[in-house]
């Protein structure tokens, strides 16, 4: 069966699973991963060694930095709308999810895997800028142009804007905004309220375009980056006596034989749901820009590491040094855990501190979720009004989202990110394992 056929089938049967029998999603969604996984491993290892580890390179990744672009969207810009994407509240309830259900070990392997995966990133880059288009706002790529373009597969291509649109514009939407909810509710604040204001401030930025989208994230992704760190820095100097144990531990539980598969997959799963390198929407980005391909794509790597090592680790720190374990959070979105630790370490300020670090990254993925949705949206139509329907839809589900249960979303948005990797990652090692770039 063709890959796009096999992806429609995937995705009519967790629809209906999800829907009849929960059970059987779960078995689905397992069996997803795995195929997801091995095609991500393969793939990562095969190239990082055919193009030497060019994703720990230190001195490319400066080079990048020292980039400018040509005209239009920056670099630093570009990279900044995918890093708003990653760090998300996936760096926050994703890491929490991460540990509440792998325990420590996982964050080893959730390290291990964002070491690896960024030479998918970097060569999705590569192609997103070779194959883009240029429209009269600026060059749109990713995925969907270099599917279409390299492989002449029409219909896969078209299937992976559709899902993106859904995933991003739909299910990853769904979460953040869900997640900004259940922040501001600590405060007693009535939901309606929350759900105006959250819908009021998207539709302002939004309906500045994708350059104003990238202006905006520019600007929020430092300011919002240098604060968490900031508070991770605190927490590591109130801590460190504690931390070799904490070390001790994670290593132990990773290299634990009798769990070791589910507790690799689990952060395998995170860091892939976290750094989002292998599913191309880093191409997405990186094609907007008008710089070179090679540092473009440098450039996405380092956001990954960004991600990875200061805000995940970060968020690691402040939930690891914690009780968390011995607490029966009931239904979790995992943002729950996350409250818990920034209160057992600052006290009552910690809510109010998380809740505006939960604002500022879920709010910065939810212009990133229309950017990217849009770019995709161009594969079939550029014009205004289509552009208009689908504000109209984004902002529809930003509205119901806040009010759906967030296990439902965390699930789907698992499942469809698998899709996601599968179809890029398949197409990567089609056009690059024959590549001599």
């Amino acid at each position: 069966m063709k890959l796009y056929l096999s992806i429609i089938v995937l995705t009519i049967l967790s629809i209906i699973f999800n829907i009849f029998n929960y059970d059987h999603f779960v078995t689905l969604l397992s069996i997803t991963w795995y195929i997801a996984s091995i095609l991500i491993l393969y793939s990562s290892i095969k190239f990082s060694f055919k193009y030497k580890f060019i994703q720990l390179r230190i001195r490319k990744i400066i080079e990048a930095i020292k980039s400018k672009s040509k005209n239009g969207i920056s670099p630093i810009s570009s990279l900044c709308v995918s890093l708003a994407a990653k760090i998300g509240v996936g760096s926050l309830s994703g890491v929490a999810l991460c540990l509440y259900f792998g325990g420590l070990g996982s964050i080893f392997w959730l390290c291990i895997i964002s070491l690896l995966v960024p030479v998918n990133t970097y060569l999705e880059c590569l192609l997103g800028i070779k194959y883009r288009e240029r429209h009269n706002d600026g060059y749109v790529g990713g995925p969907s142009y270099y599917i279409i373009k390299c492989l002449k597969n029409k219909k896969l291509g078209i299937l992976y804007s559709i899902l993106i649109i859904i995933t991003y514009s739909g299910f990853f939407l769904s979460i953040q905004s869900n997640t900004i909810v259940n922040a501001l509710g600590y405060f007693d604040i009535n939901k309606i309220y929350i759900v105006v204001l959250l819908f009021i401030s998207t539709l302002v930025i939004i309906m500045m375009g994708i350059k104003g989208i990238s202006k905006v994230n520019s600007i929020l992704v430092p300011v919002m980056l240098l604060f968490y760190l900031i508070l991770g820095g605190y927490t590591f100097v109130s801590n460190y006596d504690s931390l070799g144990k904490i070390i001790k531990m994670v290593i132990k539980e990773a290299f634990n034989l009798k769990s070791i598969i589910p507790v690799f997959l689990i952060g395998m799963q995170r860091a892939i749901f976290i750094t989002e390198s292998s599913l191309g929407t880093s191409a997405i980005s990186a094609s907007s820009c008008d710089n070179e391909p090679e540092k473009q794509g440098m450039l996405e790597v380092l956001g990954i590491h960004i991600v990875t090592f200061l805000v995940c680790l970060t968020t690691f720190l402040i939930i690891a040094t914690t009780d968390y374990y011995l607490i029966d959070f009931g239904d979790l979105n995992g943002i729950e855990i996350v409250m818990y630790a920034f209160n057992y370490h600052f006290g009552r300020t910690g809510t109010l501190l998380l809740s505006i670090i939960t604002v500022l990254f879920a709010f910065s993925t939810i212009i990133s979720s229309y950017f990217f949705g849009e770019s995709n949206l161009k594969i079939f139509s550029s014009r205004k009004g289509m552009r208009l329907i689908f504000k109209i839809l984004f902002m529809i589900v930003i509205v119901v989202s806040c009010y759906v249960r967030p296990n439902i979303l965390w699930n789907l948005c698992d499942y469809f990110i698998a899709l996601l990797a599968i179809i890029n990652v398949s197409s990567i090692i089609k056009i690059c394992g024959k590549w001599n770039k």
